[in-house]
């Protein structure tokens, strides 16, 4: 794993960790964390990924974790509107420039996986970025800070794997529906439990096996 940097077109530096490709032409994972966490919410996760072929970058969202400079000022996400949250988009779009950028990497099969907010964000990324292959969504909301995922969801055809904690009622709640409007191939986990995004990882590894077995049925390596 290499520690790597990036400034956004507003000015936010953006710190990440990634996971390099083994081989030519990997396809690359972008993994967005829930609020409040940071990137190394991930590591998991990315560790997997990366052991079964992927490229991956785990990035700390603006005003979390060691993203907090913009313009040379420090940022905190405590402090944001919402709109300041929905500003994370030009993070997404950094890092996908970031990445595409680097050898060895396939940027057209691009997979997103986020958890919570960070859900709502890849979800909003893949209605209008045709390079989004995949989507991993970990405890999305209908709305979080203003991003409504319902439309989004309709304008996202490609596959997506949803996965809620039952006692989480909010997102097991938003997960459902949103599987009814996803129209393409999708595969929705309700699971016991209260855990919320990347804490499901923690408490139920064999999560990781059995989204990692769809995974590789979608993108070939």
């Amino acid at each position: 794993m290499e520690k790597i940097t990036f400034k956004t077109k507003d000015g936010v530096l953006i710190a990440g960790n990634y996971y390099k490709p083994q081989k030519e032409h990997s396809p690359v994972f972008l993994l967005l964390h829930m609020m409040p966490a940071a990137k190394e919410s991930w590591n998991t996760f990315a560790l997997r990924l990366s052991e079964h072929g992927f490229a991956c970058l785990a990035i700390d969202l603006r005003g979390h974790g060691e993203s907090i400079d913009k313009n040379g000022k420090r940022i905190d996400y405590k402090e944001f509107s919402d709109a300041e949250h929905r500003g994370s988009m030009n993070d997404i779009e950094s890092a996908k420039e970031f990445l595409a950028g680097q050898k060895d990497v396939d940027i057209s099969r691009f997979a997103i996986a986020g958890a919570s907010v960070g859900a709502n964000l890849a979800l909003w990324q893949a209605s209008m970025d045709k390079d989004v292959r995949l989507l991993v969504l970990l405890s999305a909301g209908l709305n979080y800070r203003g991003i409504n995922t319902p439309e989004l969801a309709q304008k996202y055809s490609g596959p997506v794997y949803i996965l809620a904690s039952e006692g989480d009622t909010y997102a097991a709640a938003s997960s459902r529906q949103l599987y009814d409007i996803f129209p393409g191939d999708k595969r929705l986990n309700i699971i016991n439990g209260k855990l919320h995004g990347t804490n499901m990882f923690e408490a139920y590894s064999e999560l990781i096996d059995e989204m990692l077995e769809w995974i590789e049925q979608i993108i070939s390596l």
